[in-house]
């Protein structure tokens, strides 16, 4: 059992845990001419912080983890005992939105290294957004969880500002403005999503799918489905192809602001 050596809760500081490392042995019996040996083990020792937390369960959302956040697995990662964590987050919505802060602070500095100036707002967002989509996708289990939460944190709230700052630069009223962002980062945030939700299931579900598309779709009648007939093959291109699908739906959508921005300058 871990025995946690400090009555802090959430307090920010360090935690510190014993880990089963072993336990007292006896060698011998009590009457062995040769005496009793004894021999100690002592608990391999732990420091936890939020940061070591929190780099563990990235860890352990990244593909190569396994794509699957616990508590248990989680414990095991950081070599504790999951009830450690705790001591820092009360629940594990809590450490979800701890984590989707750090992804979205992430996507911000990823995205601000490649940005062109903001005067190409058309280039700019496509970087935001491409940034955000990139980061999510790195921890598949994680962006599923996190896709559809508000941190409220303050890197949220500037990157928020940020992008309507953009839009209304470019031409539009700030209420549109507001709504375009919103608009925007929901559908990145959606289609992240799904990718990501496809990504970590299993490899026979991910075969029923592909086989949906390229074999189902690819084999309905033409007399009754002509325009599914028709595009069949480019139908079956598009699946599974999520960052060319993304990428059509993102251009679609800027064409649309184009258009206010347009009507806006008059």
């Amino acid at each position: 059992m871990t025995q946690i050596e400090t009555d802090s809760h959430m307090d920010g500081r360090d935690t510190t845990v014993d880990t089963p490392g072993g336990a007292d042995t006896t060698g011998g019996a009590a009457g062995d001419a040769k005496g009793t040996a004894k021999a100690t083990r002592r608990p391999r020792r732990v420091t936890l912080s939020r940061e070591s937390i929190l780099d563990a369960a990235l860890r352990l959302c990244s593909r190569e983890g396994g794509a699957v956040l616990t508590f248990s697995r989680l414990g095991k990662e950081l070599g504790a005992d999951p009830t450690a964590v705790y001591r820092h987050f009360r629940d594990k919505d809590d450490l979800v939105l701890a984590l989707t802060d750090v992804m979205i602070v992430e996507a911000v500095q990823r995205a601000r290294a490649g940005a062109p100036p903001r005067q190409q707002w058309r280039e700019w967002l496509l970087t935001t957004v491409r940034s955000i989509r990139s980061v999510y996708l790195e921890r598949p289990a994680l962006a599923v969880l996190a896709a559809t939460r508000t941190t409220a944190s303050p890197v949220e709230s500037e990157s928020v500002e940020e992008i309507i700052g953009v839009l209304h630069d470019a031409g539009l009223p700030v209420a549109q403005a507001a709504e375009s962002c919103r608009a925007l980062v929901d559908l990145t945030l959606a289609f992240t999503q799904y990718t990501a939700a496809f990504q970590i299931l299993d490899e026979e579900t991910q075969a029923k799918d592909d086989r949906a598309w390229a074999v189902k779709y690819a084999t309905l009648p033409a007399a009754r489905f002509p325009l599914v007939h028709a595009s069949a093959a480019r139908l079956t291109e598009l699946f599974r192809n999520d960052d060319e699908v993304f990428e059509l739906a993102l251009a679609t959508f800027l064409d649309g602001i184009e258009a206010k921005i347009q009507r806006a300058r008059g």
